[in-house]
């Protein structure tokens, strides 16, 4: 049984919708709001002997020694990072709930069926609430997992609280439980910096997404041609430690496209790659799950205001990875379904509110035909105050399910029920991700999801017998995919430290 199961899930689980939701853009229906940052008066491309890295320097405050107390917070970041990603550490208190809980998305299906196994290590609450929860923390160059009493402790600095709790709902006057309420989720108190320095950050790394931007511009997007040369030229000079990492897992069909506009060039971030199979052979175990995910599955993503424009958009198609955004000037815009320009950039640093639509759709192939879901489907509320960040997601339409005709209504029949609770039931699906800054200090970042989860014995059987199918290698795999993440992070810090003078240069003709 995996050591790194439900505790390192909850983990990932903050990790992940922090770090989706941080990159996130307001709809441009707010736009007034910042309608000065226009174009025009933007700061623009960044010159090519910039450094890449000066936008950590504002993860600080402005004030003096600016660039020295943003670089000790990044510096924090990445030891803490180093310790979560690759050297989790687990105690013996953990296992009896890990024989029980599997760390997938099974869980959850599964659900409603766990909460009345009395095998699993409940710490049950009025109103027959049942917990798990977990700490964790660092201790020397590991983070270290164990399992707690009570969810209601307080969290010093760099320890994490993850919680994961089932509220039951009777059916009827048999006393059986149709469905459970499930709430996963996990904080974490710091003293480096929120999504607002997240955000801020991001907007100002938009500036260096840009090739030659020269004549002869593009006239369609995706021709690999002289603007995606000079990007990865200009990738190479400024990061090759990251680079050269990219360069042995990665065959580039484009980087980005440039196009001409009476405001100035705009670039569409458009990359697009195939995973290098033959790389991955040092980590056969991972080899062996990324091909098997390769020959089989499809997903799409996108990221869309109320106009119906695009912010951004992800796909993976059977090994082939694509990423799309737009700049204009160094500011994110929105674009339409032919990868057109559909408005001016926004300077999303300023923002403090808006709103915009996620859709997703995934699929697997198998004998010739196609499975999955679509129209997975979220809207999400945005704010941001002087102290405080938030996204707010909820599921807007049950998914629709994609099988076979002559299947698709075994496939309903066994999962349609529990997709309509998920998205309808107490309100749909919901998650969340904040921060909040007190003012001394400490940070507190907080994530989550909340979401009524149907009883389904026959879904159920089947998460379990793709649990024990999974299981054979999960170990290994993920033991795998740390040591490549590894590989990225330690470039990551090499090109880093690298840039570091000419970050810390940057007091100096500040004064």
């Amino acid at each position: 049984m995996s050591k790194r199961r439900l505790a390192a899930a909850v983990a990932a689980a903050l990790v992940s919708v922090t770090r989706i939701t941080a990159g996130a853009v307001a709809a441009p229906e707010l736009g007034a709001q910042v309608s000065a940052k226009s174009s025009a008066n933007s700061p623009g491309f960044a010159p090519d002997n910039e450094s890449p890295f000066l936008p950590v320097i504002q993860l600080a405050p402005p004030g003096p020694n600016r660039a020295a107390r943003a670089v000790a917070i990044f510096e924090r970041i990445l030891a803490l990072q180093r310790k979560v990603m690759f050297h989790p550490e687990f105690a013996e208190s953990i296992d009896p709930m890990l024989d029980h809980l599997s760390p997938r998305q099974s869980t959850l299906i599964r659900a409603a069926a766990l909460y009345s196994d009395s095998d699993v290590p409940w710490i049950v609450q009025p109103g027959g609430i049942h917990q798990i929860c977990i700490t964790g923390e660092p201790r020397g160059a590991d983070y270290y997992y164990s399992l707690a009493h009570a969810c209601d402790v307080q969290a010093p600095m760099d320890h994490f609280l993850g919680t994961f709790s089932l509220k039951p709902i009777v059916a009827g006057n048999d006393g059986k439980i149709s469905s459970v309420i499930g709430n996963i989720g996990g904080q974490m108190t710091v003293d480096t910096v929120g999504l607002g320095g997240v955000i801020d950050a991001g907007a100002a790394t938009l500036r260096y997404d840009h090739g030659d931007l020269k004549a002869p511009w593009d006239t369609v997007a995706g021709e690999f041609n002289h603007h995606d040369r000079a990007a990865l030229e200009l990738f190479h000079r400024q990061t090759p430690h990251i680079a050269a990492v990219c360069d042995r897992y990665a065959d580039y069909r484009n980087i980005l496209d440039e196009f001409d506009s009476p405001s100035g060039p705009v670039v569409l971030f458009n990359l697009d790659f195939d995973v290098r199979r033959d790389a991955l052979e040092k980590y056969p175990h991972l080899k062996k799950f990324f091909d098997q995910l390769a020959d089989s599955v499809s997903a799409r993503s996108a990221i869309t205001d109320p106009q119906g424009n695009f912010w951004a958009k992800f796909a993976f198609d059977h090994g082939r990875i694509r990423v799309t955004f737009m700049d204009r000037s160094g500011l994110l815009a929105p674009f339409d379904a032919n990868y057109r320009p559909a408005g001016a950039g926004i300077a999303i640093e300023k923002m403090n509110g808006g709103n915009y639509h996620t859709t997703a759709s995934v699929r697997v192939t198998a004998l010739g035909m196609d499975f999955g879901l679509d129209n997975l489907s979220f809207a999400t509320e945005f704010t941001r105050e002087a102290h405080e960040v938030k996204f707010e997601n909820r599921m807007d339409s049950a998914p629709v399910l994609i099988a076979p005709p002559g299947i698709h209504k075994v496939i309903d029949i066994i999962a349609g029920q529990f997709l309509q609770t998920l998205a309808t039931g107490s309100g749909g699906m919901r998650t969340h991700a904040r921060s909040n800054d007190s003012g001394d200090g400490a940070i507190k970042l907080e994530a989550g999801s909340h979401a009524e989860l149907a009883y389904s014995p026959a879904l159920g059987f089947l998460a379990r017998i793709g649990d024990a199918l999974a299981e054979a290698e999960n170990d290994n795999v993920r033991s795998e995919e740390r040591a490549l993440g590894q590989e990225f992070f330690d470039a990551f810090v090499a090109d880093y430290n690298d840039a570091r003078p000419a970050i810390l240069s940057t007091d100096a003709k500040a004064k």
